[in-house]
């Protein structure tokens, strides 16, 4: 595998953070980063349901969609039971909350690079990862009321945030839509969700990069902590994830994408849930590690680790 077919991915997210690093009057302004992010998440969902409905088989969908699950259930609690003693519940819940989801920007990402690399992944990933993103919601909030001994009431609204949210919405809805649509109908709105994708996410990966360096300086106040559970935790993860796919006879293309789910953080759909629902927790820990730490480091070395591995294993 080539580091080349990474540049403009890394360079793009690069630029954003040196220009965020030097000062630069260099703003994308919130609207259009929102329009960004929305053309993706549907872009992401409408191919998906359309490959499903095209696919001639869904063999591996259950296999895969269980590991996931597995995944989004285990980590939560691990993070809470780790972490509880060290930063409190309130922090605790909200990183179990934003690591056990998953992020559809680092997924959109590894598609882009695996078929490059000439790696084929099923349509129904994007089911997979529209499913992931909830449950480790709702155990980080169980966990929370749990031990915090707050009102049901107080998190009620939680649970329709959680339903509610930008990225669910998108995803799902895209998916089921995709799934509806013929040949013709696609045809039609193919050139646009297909052939720009590529160059609305350099654009909005600009975007995340200036954003990503303004909060590092305070994800950094944790030192060992942040990088232990925005580093060593998702890698660690991302490849039991590996293993246990290889082993379940997932294909290699959904192996590596299962991989990079377990192995991302949510910093669209948790955050807005945790912000709602966990309001004691800093923002700093639960919003800025998956978005300044994780997310660039599975760009440079989460990506390609998982596929030089993953070739590894089916050698």
């Amino acid at each position: 595998m080539s580091f080349a077919n990474f540049d403009l991915i890394i360079l793009f997210f690069a630029l954003g953070a040196f220009a965020s690093w030097v000062k630069s009057d260099l703003e994308i302004p919130e609207s259009v980063s929102k329009f960004l992010s929305i053309f993706l998440l549907l872009s992401l969902g409408l191919k998906g349901g359309h490959e499903v409905s095209s696919a001639e088989s869904l063999g591996g969908f259950l296999p895969a969609l269980s590991i996931g699950l597995i995944s989004c259930l285990t980590i939560p609690v691990v993070l809470v039971v780790a972490l509880r003693s060290r930063l409190g519940i309130p922090n605790a819940s909200a990183l179990a909350a934003s690591y056990g989801s998953v992020s559809a920007v680092t997924f959109v990402t590894a598609q882009s690079i695996l078929e490059k690399e000439g790696i084929s992944a099923s349509g129904f990933m994007v089911a997979v990862m529209a499913l992931m993103e909830i449950p480790a919601i709702l155990v980080a909030v169980f966990f929370y009321q749990k031990f915090s001994k707050k009102e049901s009431d107080q998190n009620r609204s939680a649970w329709t945030s959680i339903f509610s949210a930008k990225s669910v919405v998108l995803l799902l809805g895209g998916f089921l839509i995709g799934l509806l649509m013929n040949d013709v109908s696609w045809k039609g709105i193919a050139p646009v969700v297909q052939g720009s994708f590529k160059g609305v996410l350099a654009f909005f990966l600009l975007d995340l990069g200036f954003v990503a360096q303004k909060q590092l300086k305070q994800a950094w106040k944790f030192k060992f902590t942040a990088l232990v559970v925005a580093i060593v935790f998702p890698l660690f993860f991302g490849f039991l994830t590996l293993v246990a796919s290889v082993w379940a006879g997932v294909s290699q293309g959904d192996q590596i994408l299962l991989a990079v789910l377990v192995g991302s953080a949510s910093y669209i759909a948790a955050p807005a849930s945790v912000r709602s629902s966990i309001r004691e927790a800093n923002p700093s820990l639960y919003l800025a590690l998956p978005l300044a730490l994780t997310f660039p480091m599975n760009l440079i070395f989460g990506i390609p680790l998982y596929i030089e591995f993953s070739q590894w294993l089916v050698r």
